[in-house]
């Protein structure tokens, strides 16, 4: 029996796939007015090693998971998963919900009705459709507003007009974040606004994430200090979107597909600060930015202009609401 909602079904502690699956789920929620669940999940024993087609032996879903009670009937019209673990939950669910994958499931794709996958992962299936950026909730739309709110406008009136944006990442399985290359970042970074042509007299917003270790936020203030700069002590709100819409330009480290991803998605000058990370998933996605102009490498001659919009979601839009209409009557 199947209800009218949907899920949203990411492994456990997994915020950015998350932010992925929300970004979907906002948009059928819109069109079609059903309420999304988030159900983190955290699968037993066995199951959390198993390769996600062991499931399709699986005929009760409640057994998958921890948190049996989550995943009991009734199951909802639709699913937006992510994740090794809750792509080994949602193979369960085939027969009984329209079943959506973001990024690689690992899987030949015709378990599910509609796979959602990064270009660079090269998942092949007929209901497979490729994006070149990861999905994300930011739309254009929201940052114009924040960008002309009197109130925000008012709120960093002290910075320059030319302001550029910083988006600092930190240590994931692939590499550790080293003193080389924060010294790097910020002499690059004191060039652009004291002596670049076009940035020269600007500011800098500077966010870092949750992955940024506090040494090398320490490292950031010590070495731009003087400069017209504000970087976010990581008390109170995370001014993220704010930065994100008074952006003249924007600087982000190579370290996050989805923080590439939402540097991209205005169409201002997007500059990678490449770490190295020899994975090669990361470094074919930074050429597609880079052949298909959304981006450009933050340590060569900065280009000013000619750099295009990256919204996938938009793009994929159209797919999804599409296939829902067989769901949705």
């Amino acid at each position: 029996m199947s209800i009218r909602e949907g899920w949203v079904l990411c492994d456990q502690g997994k915020t950015g796939t998350y932010r992925q699956c929300l970004a979907l789920a906002n948009i059928i929620e819109s069109v079609y007015s059903i309420p999304f669940i988030h159900k983190e999940i955290s699968l037993k024993g066995f199951w959390r090693y198993l390769p996600p087609h062991f499931a399709r032996f699986q005929t009760k879903p409640e057994l998958l998971q921890k948190d049996a009670s989550s995943l009991k009937p009734p199951y909802p019209f639709v699913i937006v998963a992510a994740g090794r673990q809750a792509v080994t939950a949602a193979m369960a669910f085939r027969g009984h919900s329209f079943i959506i994958v973001l990024q690689n499931p690992h899987i030949n794709s015709s378990y599910f009705d509609l796979v959602i996958s990064p270009l660079h992962d090269e998942v092949k299936g007929d209901n497979v459709f490729s994006t070149l950026g990861a999905l994300h909730p930011i739309r254009p739309e929201t940052l114009l507003e924040l960008r002309q709110n009197p109130e925000v406008l008012k709120k960093y009136q002290s910075y320059s007009e030319k302001r550029i944006t910083v988006l600092v990442g930190g240590d994931n399985k692939y590499y550790r974040y080293t003193a080389e290359f924060m010294e790097s970042l910020v002499a690059r970074l004191k060039y652009m606004i004291t002596e670049h042509p076009v940035y020269k007299g600007g500011s800098l917003l500077i966010t870092p994430s949750r992955r940024t270790r506090p040494e090398l936020v320490v490292m950031l203030q010590e070495g731009l200090k003087g400069l017209s700069c504000q970087i976010w002590d990581g008390k109170g709100d995370n001014p993220y979107l704010e930065y994100l819409a008074l952006a003249d330009a924007l600087v982000v480290t190579g370290d996050s597909i989805s923080m590439m991803s939402e540097a991209c998605l205005m169409g201002k000058p997007a500059y990678i600060a490449e770490v190295p990370i020899k994975n090669k998933r990361f470094k074919k996605f930074r050429q597609s930015l880079y052949d298909n102009k959304h981006a450009q490498c933050f340590f060569d001659e900065l280009a000013v202009e000619g750099f295009k919009s990256l919204d996938e979601l938009k793009r994929m839009q159209e797919i999804v609401i599409k296939k829902l209409k067989t769901v949705f009557k």
